[in-house]
């Protein structure tokens, strides 16, 4: 298995995938979620070699990342369950079924907050926030 913190993937990701969908926006911004792979060296070498503009984003802040919240939905419908997976295989299952079952509604409530968490985020000047 190879780490995401090598040059390597790196420096497929970002020009494949990263580069050409930012390039395609005038005045895009790119958001991340300061994971480490994202905030390596060579990642963040690569962006600005690439003139990809980034999205300032607090340490450790889930809160301005949506998907968190998801997995969140998703692990608590998944513990809810009357029988709870045991095996790779029945937490595949699990998934596959609670994803299918997740209103679209919820999802895009999540998306629509963004601009509140990002207000909020802001007004606590990086700091703890309720979300």
């Amino acid at each position: 298995m190879v780490s995401m913190q090598t040059a390597t993937p790196i420096k497929s990701c970002v020009p494949i995938s990263v580069v050409p969908f930012v390039q395609r926006y005038r005045n895009c911004l790119f958001q991340q979620d300061n994971a480490r792979p994202h905030t390596a060296r060579a990642t963040q070498d690569r962006l600005r070699h690439n003139s990809v503009n980034i999205l300032p984003h607090p340490a450790r802040s889930p809160d301005l990342n949506p998907i968190e919240h998801f997995w969140d939905i998703m692990q608590r419908r998944i513990n809810a369950l009357a029988r709870r997976p045991r095996t790779a295989a029945e937490l595949r299952a699990a998934v596959t079924q609670v994803w299918a079952q997740v209103p679209q509604q919820q999802i895009i409530h999540l998306v629509l907050s963004m601009y509140r968490r990002c207000a909020t985020v802001i007004n606590a000047q990086g700091g703890a926030t309720r979300y």
